[in-house]
């Protein structure tokens, strides 16, 4: 297509005999070591696609894809963990958005950006026993760049979705089991710059 377009494909598949975690210390709320639990096997596939639609235009996506599990007979902290979900382990991520720049003198530019990224479901355990439901985050970056100075404006979050990206289990000093660390929320800012 005109050498606008390129993508890439990645597969991939690890075979872990001494699958190392960062387990929760039972005797000791809140500290954590660091232990072999056994087999693991993780397999999947990445796409990413960029395409340049036209000068001033382009647009993105990308698609991951991961099957990530403990191998049979593997135990941690003397539980069996056969087939479980590897903690922090997405099933899928993907992004879409795009790109546009727009020339008002030969030394100036406005642009600006739009993406929307996913994640799917995962675990924060090893048992398996809490996670995070899918969520998705919106971002867009707006500015003026000239030969040496640039301003923009930017927005994270956009639409203030909530979600714990970290849990970690901490017994019964947490009503649910569990104590985490909130996503961040929707966050705006401005920020300026010079090249050299």
């Amino acid at each position: 297509m005109g050498r606008r377009v390129t993508t890439n494909v990645s597969v991939f598949s690890i075979d872990w005999r001494d699958l190392q975690l960062n387990l929760p210390n039972p005797q000791v709320l809140g500290q954590f070591y660091i232990s072999n639990v056994g087999k693991a096997r993780s397999s999947g596939a990445e796409l990413e696609l960029n395409a340049r639609a036209k000068d001033g235009c382009s647009v993105f996506a990308t698609l991951g894809v991961a099957r990530a599990r403990f191998g049979a007979g593997t135990t941690s902290n003397g539980a069996d963990v056969s087939d479980k979900k590897i903690p922090n382990t997405p099933d899928y991520t993907a992004s879409l958005g795009t790109e546009l720049s727009h020339a008002i003198s030969p030394a100036i530019h406005l642009y600006g950006r739009a993406e929307v990224v996913f994640y799917g479901a995962f675990k924060y355990d090893d048992t398996n026993l809490a996670g995070q439901d899918a969520y998705s985050l919106a971002n867009f970056r707006f500015g003026v760049r000239g030969s040496r100075v640039f301003v923009e404006s930017w927005l994270r979050n956009a639409f203030d979705t909530k979600y714990i990206p970290v849990a970690f289990a901490y017994g019964q000093l947490a009503p649910s089991g569990f104590i985490g660390e909130s996503g961040r929320p929707r966050t705006f800012g401005l920020t300026a710059g010079v090249t050299f």
